[in-house]
């Protein structure tokens, strides 16, 4: 075996052995650093939230791919949330699909069904800038009109009623129940992912101080989530339980 030397200025001696009979060789010689080795980093968990059909919609693609023995499912009624966890037993993997139902935002936007209080004035521009949530424009404009007139002719009624009897809070009272609609009819979608669906809401109006206050409710707003509650999620259930048999499902 022959041994050759090869010196490189400025680089250290590279040397070559060579098998029997040979008597040439090449050699590359790179100059620079080499590339850097990137970190080791843990693997990135799965965390996915979506509508309340996500960790079924997952399961359907994913399920030949996880260990069903290590994976449960979390089924809350009250919070209408499905959460699927899975590798539940590996701090690296484990990792979880959180399916919830919630109000859709322009429902929320109304603030139906909730603590808001809208100042009559306020409410009929959202109302006017939200009209094509109406079932109908005409009572859009019915609505719209009422509010925006309302708190003039409170003052109105007020100043004039008060001087024949003196009882300003019933003055207020009765002027607000003859002006403001009782009830309007809007078409929006209610859940998150739901269709837009017709749904009666109710006004109420209080004295807040000096001046009016309106709430808006909506029973049948309601009805469609405790029909969701009952049906919706015992169906997403059920199509877990055909996907993913060997999965654990809680209900909480």
């Amino acid at each position: 075996m022959n041994q050759n030397e090869i010196h490189s200025e400025g680089n250290p001696t590279i040397i070559m052995h060579l098998e029997k009979g040979e008597n040439t060789a090449k050699a590359m010689i790179l100059h620079g650093q080499a590339p850097k080795q990137l970190d080791n980093l843990a693997p990135v968990k799965i965390d996915i939230k979506g509508i309340i059909n996500a960790p079924l919609e997952f399961l359907k693609k994913r399920v030949g791919d996880i260990n069903q023995h290590k994976a449960h499912i979390l089924v809350c009624r009250d919070t209408l949330t499905i959460t699927l966890i899975i590798a539940e037993d590996d701090a690296y993997l484990r990792g979880e699909v959180v399916g919830k139902l919630e109000f859709s935002k322009v429902f929320q936007a109304f603030g139906i069904n909730t603590t808001k209080q809208w100042e009559p004035e306020q409410l009929g521009q959202f109302l006017k800038l939200n009209r094509t949530y109406f079932a109908s424009r005409d009572e859009n404009m019915s609505v719209v009109n009422a509010l925006k007139t309302l708190e003039a002719k409170v003052q109105q009624t007020v100043q004039r009623e008060t001087k024949e009897n003196g009882n300003k809070a019933y003055t207020f009272r009765q002027a607000v129940d003859s002006n403001i609609p009782e009830s309007f009819k809007l078409r929006i979608p209610v859940l998150n992912g739901s269709d837009p669906v017709e749904i009666d809401v109710e006004t109420y109006a209080s004295i807040d101080g000096s001046h009016i206050v309106i709430a808006l409710q909506s029973p049948g707003a309601n009805d469609i989530v405790e029909e969701v509650r009952n049906n919706c999620i015992g169906n997403i259930v059920d199509e877990l339980r055909e996907v993913a048999p060997e999965i654990v499902i809680i209900e909480q």
